[in-house]
């Protein structure tokens, strides 16, 4: 689904598969930051961002909001480089 502006709406396959994971590993990076949220603590540049929208029971994010995160995350680790 797009946007009027354009900026498509990405779901877990396809977060995952832009960073380098699988949807499982998004669908925990989204758990770990909604229980932040829960336990009152702020979100880290490295916690997944909330959905940005939420298609029946679907988490979606626009692909600008993933893009930001990823500029953001800290560290290299096991993401494919830019190379």
């Amino acid at each position: 689904m797009n946007v009027p502006d354009g900026n498509p709406y990405l779901d877990t396959a396809a977060v995952a598969a832009k960073i380098g994971v699988t949807s499982e590993t998004v669908r925990i990076y989204l758990k770990r930051t909604r229980k932040r949220i829960a336990d009152g603590l702020p979100l880290r540049p490295q916690d997944l961002p909330l959905p940005d929208e939420q298609f029946r029971r679907s988490p979606a994010w626009l692909e600008a909001t993933i893009d930001a995160w990823i500029a953001a995350r800290p560290g290299r680790g096991r993401r494919p480089s830019d190379s």
